[in-house]
């Protein structure tokens, strides 16, 4: 997960495709959960958010080719 230049992450009850801006921030309070920080921008909105490492993704070729193949089904 930390090596991922781009995630998909869940933001607003949404998944979104996200750039990694900033490389994770360990987090005092889970040290069992190892949970961390991830500073993103969603690329659709230019949008800088910091997600918890357990509502990210790594995003893969196939969420690429769903959301592109998604866009051509809308009337």
């Amino acid at each position: 997960m930390t090596d991922a230049k781009y995630v998909l992450c869940r933001w607003k009850k949404r998944l979104w495709p996200a750039k990694v801006l900033a490389r994770p921030e360990a987090s005092t309070k889970n040290k069992r959960k190892k949970e961390f920080f991830l500073n993103v921008e969603i690329i659709s909105l230019d949008k800088k958010i910091r997600v918890k490492s357990t509502r990210v993704k790594i995003l893969k070729k196939f969420h690429i080719e769903d959301i592109a193949s998604s866009l051509g089904e809308r009337p």
